[in-house]
């Protein structure tokens, strides 16, 4: 509940990359997020699942799996797919954007939205995400101390927001629950939060908006 709280106080609504099984595990904190009108995107059904060495029809029916579940247990199917650990194939965005999916977090390319062309044709698109700003990339591999996090944060949204005044930039922020709010994290990340959402014209907003 940390870290929800810390999002709820400055307006931030979550897009969860959503591990499908957390579904029958622990369907409170489902709820929880749906209280908050939170986007829940797919991340597979376990992150130990992967992709890698799957057939075609085995990671088809994985996306599938786990688009049904979200469905069921939202009322709505999922806009967006992580691959479980990262570990998109080449045929992801295809088989995801034939499912019904028109965004992927998979690509880390660019800090601008990006058409990303898939074999059926359909509009899709290449959300950004940030493996630098994630948290667990931050502490567990890089080993940083979290007042570094929290300014790596606030250096990001400069050079973002001083770029997108003549063209839109989006900053996505990878946490985990078990990361950031953490009780000697949150203080770096709250901090991070209050002063991005103290600037003007920043959209707050989900990967499917």
């Amino acid at each position: 509940m940390r870290q929800m709280r810390v999002l709820d106080k400055y307006g931030v609504r979550g897009s969860i990359s959503l591990s499908s099984a957390l579904i029958d595990h622990h369907p409170e904190i489902i709820a929880l997020c749906k209280e908050r009108n939170w986007e829940f995107f797919s991340h597979g059904i376990y992150n130990t699942r992967y992709t890698y060495g799957l057939s075609e029809a085995q990671e088809k029916a994985l996306i599938q799996d786990s688009i049904d579940s979200i469905r069921k247990a939202t009322g709505e199917a999922p806009a967006g797919y992580l691959a479980p650990a990262l570990s998109h194939s080449e045929l992801t965005v295809d088989l995801w954007a034939e499912a019904g999916g028109t965004y992927t977090c998979d690509l880390f390319h660019d800090d601008q939205p990006t058409p990303v062309n898939v074999r059926s044709g359909k509009p899709f698109v290449s959300i950004p995400y940030s493996l630098e700003l994630n948290d667990t990339i931050a502490y567990v591999v890089n080993k940083i101390e979290p007042r570094r996090y929290g300014q790596m944060i606030r250096d990001a949204f400069d050079r973002l927001y001083a770029e997108g005044a003549e063209s839109g930039t989006v900053m996505c922020i990878p946490t985990h629950n078990y990361q950031v709010s953490t009780p000697h994290r949150l203080k770096a990340f709250e901090e991070a939060l209050e002063y991005i959402t103290g600037h003007s014209g920043v959209w707050v907003t989900t990967g499917r908006e």
